[in-house]
């Protein structure tokens, strides 16, 4: 089921990069549990690090069984697109082990209907399921090569390319979450067959399998690991240096940030590739000329700037070991043809860190276009505070590492009167945990409560700086935002950060309420299944198993089960939104309604 709300068409917007990209940041669910992962890579971006007593309560073990026993009994008896497409992914998001049961014999029957949506979702839900057992593997690798067993699967003579690529994606959520050798291989195996031929098939194919292969674990090491890895990156790369055409580039440009990924930035494939990757940026520098055989596609320069950012270690002055590549993106920023390319090196300073990197920013900020550029800056500088709090948690004591960033920003804001603009620069003093910035954004939260650019972004920065006085006017924010599912949405998220316990209740409403639209629909929706508070649960399935409730109310009350009890504590979808380069996206990719990036 798409997610209902969408930015806008203007794929340019930082905002758009904050709506896939936000979960790490946000870590909504693990701030309400009490931190409840471990992971590295979460706990980096985490957002609020004072500790607070949550109102929350997860659901048990009882719970999570008798949701999926429901969610599954629904899905037998129901024939319309939208609550089968909601229980399939609400059954994946649970999993056979917490649900006493093989999700995977619940969704094979739909790969026989005669409707594409319930196809292709019923793939991806076995990957998102995680059962990596025998038959499982099978069947994904089954559908992603269309041989005969994938052909009986789904009742044809072939499994068609839409559907083969959704399994694909399936199949990478699957892989990153394995480390054994046997597991990984019948994984790999067929989605490189898909890259061997890949003038025999469409773009959505080749750039899910793309993008799930760049979900092979970076951290995994070990002979067949580094065999698997280097087999991996191979493929990748001959295909990238194909000569295929500019139509087909936009495939190649989901090479490079898959690579990053995958590669120890300090390995030999690393260096290599970083070479490749800063010719093909360079090309496209203002007065460049192309190197032989370098790429100029401006897809193509996006990722190599986003890929560099994973490749380069921190500058910290001109003896660091990457202080070349450095110097390019800066020349980037200020030099490349295509806009995009220049607010993604932007953003590849701040993932790569370090003195020279922040004083760049920070000199570029006062300096930089109000309405295109300033977002973009104040965005990096974001990433930068949140990766420093992360490492050096007084970093915004008086006179801290901090502290100078924290002013900048905050005087760019005074400064500010674009829509967007504001609304970036609230969402990166959200992430300096900036103290100051409370009062600032509160007023200006009241001054601006009309327009929905400046309050939403500006209410979800409140949630970000975890400030307990701003409730009041988050409650008064939401109550008339009935009408504005963008800023319905952003309060939603604000009030769940500090905990409000009055939030479920009002969502419950907001859920059955039968003139409700698609898009408030799936706020409500997302939103408590964001907050995953088992005491929802009751009200959520006796709307899902009313049948003369609104059919699209009952569906998305599957969604929000389907949240709430969900294994992980970050959406699915995190795991390709928050590492693409979106801007070279296919239909299966986003199209706004129904990619994988636009599920809930």
């Amino acid at each position: 089921m798409a997610r209902g709300y969408i930015v806008g068409d203007d794929l340019g917007r930082w905002e758009f990069w904050w709506e896939f990209g936000k979960d790490p940041f946000l870590n909504l669910r693990e701030t309400l549990y009490e931190g409840r992962s471990a992971d590295p890579e979460r706990d980096l971006f985490r957002a609020g690090m004072a500790p607070r007593t949550r109102q929350v309560r997860p659901p048990t073990a009882a719970d999570v069984r008798e949701v999926a026993g429901a969610v599954a009994a629904l899905l037998s008896k129901s024939r319309d697109r939208d609550t089968c497409s909601s229980c399939a992914i609400a059954l994946a998001k649970i999993g056979s082990a917490r649900a006493g049961f093989s999700v995977t014999e619940q969704l094979l029957p739909l790969l026989r209907r005669g409707d594409q949506e319930l196809r292709e979702t019923a793939a991806l839900a076995m990957g998102i399921s995680g059962e990596r057992g025998e038959d499982g593997l099978r069947r994904l690798a089954a559908l992603i090569s269309d041989n005969a067993d994938g052909q009986q699967m789904v009742g044809k003579g072939h499994v068609n390319e839409r559907t083969r690529a959704f399994a694909a994606f399936g199949a990478g959520l699957l892989l990153q979450r394995s480390k054994r050798p046997a597991v990984a291989m019948r994984l790999v195996r067929p989605l490189l067959e898909v890259i061997e031929r890949a003038p025999n098939h469409d773009r959505n194919l080749v750039v899910a399998t793309i993008e799930a292969l760049g979900l092979f674990p970076r951290e995994w090491s070990g002979p067949a690991a580094d065999a698997l890895r280097e087999r991996i990156v191979a493929r990748l790369g001959a295909y990238y240096q194909r000569g295929v055409g500019a139509g087909r580039e936009l495939i190649q440009a989901h090479v490079p940030t898959a690579i990053a990924r995958i590669v120890e930035p300090r390995s030999r494939a690393a260096s290599r590739w970083r070479d490749r990757f800063e010719a093909d940026l360079r090309a496209g520098l203002r007065g460049a000329g192309a190197a032989a055989g370098a790429k100029v596609n401006h897809h193509i320069a996006q990722s190599c700037a986003l890929a560099l950012g994973r490749l380069c270690g921190p500058w910290s002055d001109e003896n660091s070991q990457d202080h070349e590549a450095c110097v390019l993106l800066t020349e980037a920023y200020e030099e490349h043809r295509d806009q995009q390319t220049r607010a993604f090196a932007a953003l590849a300073l701040a993932r790569i860190g370090g003195a020279q990197a922040r004083s760049f920013l920070l000199e570029r900020l006062p300096k930089a276009n109000k309405a295109l550029e300033q977002p973009w800056i104040a965005c990096a500088l974001g990433v930068i505070a949140a990766r420093e709090r992360m490492s050096n948690p007084e970093a915004l004591d008086q006179g801290g590492a901090l502290q100078d960033l924290n002013d900048a920003l905050v005087r760019a804001f005074q400064q500010a009167r674009n829509p967007s603009t504001v609304g970036a620069i609230a969402i990166s003093l959200g992430l300096t945990g900036s103290p100051e910035a409370k009062d600032l954004l509160r007023r200006r939260l009241v001054q601006h409560r009309k327009r929905d650019g400046v309050a939403g972004y500006v209410a979800l920065a409140l949630g970000l700086l975890r400030d307990d006085r701003a409730v009041p006017d988050l409650r008064a924010l939401l109550a008339e935002a009935a009408r504005r599912p963008f800023v319905q949405l952003q309060a939603v998220r604000s009030l769940g950060l500090l905990g409000d316990p009055l939030l479920n209740e009002q969502l419950l409403q907001e859920l059955q309420a039968s003139e409700n639209s698609v898009v408030r629909l799936s706020g409500a929706a997302a939103a408590i299944g964001q907050i995953g508070d088992r005491r929802c649960l009751p009200a959520l399935l006796r709307l899902a198993q009313d049948r003369s409730a609104v059919p699209l109310s009952r569906a998305f009350a599957v969604v929000a089960l389907g949240s709430v009890c969900d294994k992980e504590t970050r959406p699915w979808s995190a795991a390709y939104a928050t590492q693409i380069n979106y801007r070279a996206a296919t239909a299966t990719l986003t199209d706004g309604v129904a990619g994988i990036l636009d599920l809930l």
